[in-house]
């Protein structure tokens, strides 16, 4: 479980440096590969269940999508899949 939770006007968003920083980290951790970068959508709204992709870059240049599911209102964050786009 990820967790990452920022205020914004219209409600509350996940905190993309947050969550990058952990899909990094998990990634790293799950596949043994050295990830040069991840980039997450900075919009994202907090409905649990509602899921969102993350891209995932090697250092090799490869890239991959993060499949990720809001699991509450606290923002924490399921890391689902790891898959090639």
């Amino acid at each position: 479980m990820l967790a990452g939770l920022t205020g914004c006007a219209g409600g509350q968003v996940i905190d993309a440096f947050k969550t990058e920083a952990a899909v990094l980290a998990e990634t790293q951790v799950k596949t043994g590969t050295k990830i040069a970068s991840v980039k997450c959508p900075t919009d994202v709204e907090v409905i649990p269940g509602a899921e969102f992709t993350c891209t995932v870059t090697a250092r090799d240049g490869t890239e991959a999508t993060a499949e990720l599911r809001i699991l509450n209102e606290d923002a924490d964050v399921d890391f689902l899949r790891l898959s090639n786009p």
